[in-house]
């Protein structure tokens, strides 16, 4: 009977290891998140909006054969705030932390009055001239969601992306095509050309 109980508990500590592990493991990373939001570009610690229509009628106004427009990581905080993200749900904070060639893009959001865990899109652009972001890699936490769960949702976020440029481009929006997007460690630079 003690052997029987002593498998028993064992078996029973395993399973509770292992659910326990990730829950205290994204815990422990989102306090860290949490110390690190006062030095990124969020939406909880931006007070307003920013309005972007003079720098972007400046870019489309402008006269020269090549244009570019410069967007902070606050100014791009602001066009992710005021667009749509999440169709049906409730974004809670949004939080911007860029680098060279990568932005990494955190978001907290509501389902129907359900909060999910913080997730991380990795924003992506290569060092050739074009126009293309992509995403590489989703996260929940600090875990890299594996590529067989996340693929269709990076595939409709890349095709989104792709084809929002290819609206732009086509039906001339802007007045302008846009050839390259760079991201950079504090600005993202677009280029425009008539």
């Amino acid at each position: 009977m003690k052997k029987v109980f002593s498998v028993f508990l064992v078996l029973f500590l395993t399973i509770i290891g292992i659910l326990a592990y990730p829950v205290i493991s994204y815990l422990v990373w989102q306090k860290q998140l949490k110390s690190q939001m006062p030095n990124m570009s969020c939406i909880s610690n931006t007070s307003e909006l920013l309005t972007l229509d003079e720098k972007f009628k400046e870019f489309v106004m402008s006269e020269d054969n090549i244009s570019f427009i410069e967007l902070s990581s606050k100014e791009v905080l602001s066009l992710l705030q005021s667009t749509d993200i999440i169709s049906g749900g409730d974004v809670k904070d949004i939080c911007i932390e860029p680098s060279k060639g990568m932005w990494n893009i955190y978001t907290k959001i509501s389902l129907q009055g359900i909060n999910l865990p913080w997730i991380r899109l990795e924003v992506a652009k290569d060092t050739m001239e074009t126009a293309q972001l992509y995403i590489p890699n989703i996260y929940i936490g600090n875990v890299l969601i594996p590529e067989n769960m996340s693929q269709n949702i990076k595939t409709q976020l890349n095709k989104g992306i792709s084809d929002a440029l290819v609206l732009v481009n086509e039906n001339s929006f802007l007045g302008r095509k846009i050839k390259n997007i760079e991201l950079l460690s504090d600005k993202i630079v677009v280029k425009g050309t008539l």
